[in-house]
């Protein structure tokens, strides 16, 4: 019995792991802007293409992300990076659309 314990709680364990990560990056990049400059500029774009998307704070920066019914969630990560902060995509499948990528490219200057 002890022993079914540890296996469930090791798979409980497992799956919030994998709920605080957005999968593989598909890009990143950097800008001069601080986290919260560049989300600033950011979630409001994303809001306009996907009226659902949302902000998190994370350690050293935000989570933004913009819910899909269809494919995987697109995330865009921005942390504090030297000077300025890097900003990673995680993007939710290849039916996805590049609007979001775009808005956030724009943000970067």
């Amino acid at each position: 019995m002890p022993n079914f314990r540890i296996l469930i709680c090791s798979t409980l364990a497992a799956s919030l792991i994998g709920c605080a990560s957005p999968g593989n990056p598909t890009g990143s990049k950097l800008t001069d802007k601080t986290p919260e400059e560049y989300a600033a500029c950011v979630l409001p774009k994303w809001l306009a293409v996907a009226p659902h998307a949302w902000q998190k704070s994370i350690t050293n920066g935000y989570r933004i992300t913009a819910p899909s019914a269809v494919t995987s969630d697109e995330v865009l990560e921005v942390v504090e990076y030297h000077d300025g902060s890097r900003a990673t995509f995680y993007k939710g499948s290849f039916l996805s659309g590049d609007k979001l990528r775009q808005v956030a490219r724009e943000c970067l200057d």
